[in-house]
């Protein structure tokens, strides 16, 4: 049995409304501790390299952010092509298209509107007057969309673009299944606005020991070296230290979301900074520079709220931030989980920007123990765990259950056991194990 303690509440509970807050001395203290190396230097030659990079991206905008078709997934084993890999890795972010058809993604978006108008009594969102983003996680709808046979494929293919070293318990041909919110956004909104920020935490980067050494080579001053790629921290590192509602404590490899509408750069879509070595570095090294190095202040990042990127402190982030390109429904967007990112002030699209938001989370011993607790929350219809407690979907009786759920959808959820592939490489087999032992016992 799992009881939760996160509070009421919706997209916003995540962030901090406001930044200036004085943060505990023990963050100077951490900073102490920390003592990066060649910190100056390492400084210097970030800077340059945004600089060579900021002019290419305001000129080409969108054109820059790769795009891969389903297809070219599909026959190439499950796998994103060759081709594509480098360029993938340089931004942090990919477009799939035509992953689900669209006729199947629009029933979908049909059914789900009647769901919520059905049981609009019940259900909250954001802005709680006029919801364009709802506190929904169990609708039929987003059920087949998560479990669809070709969305697999493609978290198995952003999953498997990382990589961990041997003997860490990692599956990353294997996606679990992470229940999130889903986007409604009517034209001419201007309410859901989210300014750049990076999710999965704040000043857990450099609080907790394990999340720290994903950024190890940043702080020793070669952020050249810095793979944002190695899941060998990652998998075991600790994301919410303060029980943020919203923060997430599952290992999402990529954010992600499957488009419900036809929407461009000026509809109320998605912003991203497409350069994940060099953001992760300015973030990492942000509050070791002398205006902050002798402070708590950690430039952006305060306890319990995801990370703000402020222009003050991120200049060269804020220049390179540019929108995606135009989707259609069907299309998946995946953004690394360290990827900065926001959501356009105004939506200017002629229809609503629609959005479920899916991540990809391969199977490791960590995300095992989070769907042990989801699965529990699913059975009964509360908030899944690491979302505001608001508990909107327990007395409808058209929430999707156990029953409702394809094999894919069961083996996702954490109703059936994970095969034991001999074939496997080692880390999977570890991951496989384990997390047949958290979900079904020993």
């Amino acid at each position: 049995m799992f009881q939760s303690t996160k509070k009421p509440g919706n997209i916003s509970s995540a962030f901090s409304a406001t930044q200036d807050i004085t943060l505990p001395l023990k963050f100077k203290d951490l900073k102490d501790d920390i003592n990066p190396k060649n910190i100056e230097g390492a400084w210097e030659r970030l800077l340059r390299a945004f600089d060579n990079e900021i002019q290419e991206i305001q000129q080409e905008g969108s054109k820059l952010i790769p795009e891969v078709e389903f297809k070219d997934i599909q026959s190439n084993n499950g796998r994103i092509p060759e081709s594509r890999l480098e360029e993938i890795k340089k931004r942090g972010v990919v477009v799939v298209r035509n992953v689900i058809d669209p006729k199947i993604v629009l029933e979908y978006k049909k059914d789900l509107v009647e769901y919520i108008t059905k049981n609009r009594k019940e259900i909250v969102g954001f802005p709680e007057n006029n919801p364009q983003v709802w506190e929904v996680y169990w609708s039929k709808s987003q059920f087949a969309a998560r479990s669809h046979p070709n969305f697999s494929m493609v978290t198995s293919a952003v999953n498997q673009l990382w990589h961990a070293a041997k003997g860490t318990p990692i599956d990353l041909t294997t996606n679990i299944t992470y229940c999130d919110r889903l986007r409604i956004r009517q034209p001419g909104d201007k309410s859901f606005t989210l300014a750049e920020h990076i999710d999965g935490g704040s000043v857990e980067r450099w609080e907790d020991l394990e999340y720290r050494r994903c950024y190890e080579n940043i702080l020793n001053g070669n952020w050249e070296l810095h793979d944002a790629f190695d899941a060998t921290h990652r998998a075991t590192a600790t994301m919410d230290l303060y029980n943020c509602s919203g923060g997430c404590s599952m290992f999402r490899s990529f954010q992600g979301w499957m488009s419900l509408s036809d929407v461009g750069p000026g509809g109320g879509t998605l912003r991203v900074c497409p350069l994940i070595q060099l953001t992760s570095a300015y973030i990492i090294m942000r509050p070791f520079q002398p205006d902050l190095r002798d402070t708590s202040d950690m430039a952006g990042a305060i306890p319990g709220a995801q990370q703000n990127i402020p222009e003050n402190f991120y200049p060269h982030i804020i220049k390179a931030m540019t929108s995606i390109p135009k989707v259609s429904p069907g299309n998946c967007v995946f953004w690394h989980c360290d990827m900065v990112h926001a959501v356009e002030g105004d939506c200017k699209n002629e229809t609503d920007s629609s959005v479920f938001y899916i991540p990809a989370t391969p199977l490791c011993t960590k995300n095992a123990t989070y769907l042990h607790k989801q699965r529990y929350a699913f059975e009964n219809g509360t908030s899944p765990p690491d979302f505001p407690l608001n508990n909107c979907e327990v007395t409808l009786s058209d929430r999707a259950s156990p029953h409702d759920l394809t094999d894919l959808g069961l083996l996702g959820m954490g109703f059936k056991e994970f095969p034991v592939d001999k074939n496997l490489d080692i880390n999977a087999q570890l991951a496989v194990m384990e997390a047949n032992k958290i979900l079904f016992g020993p």
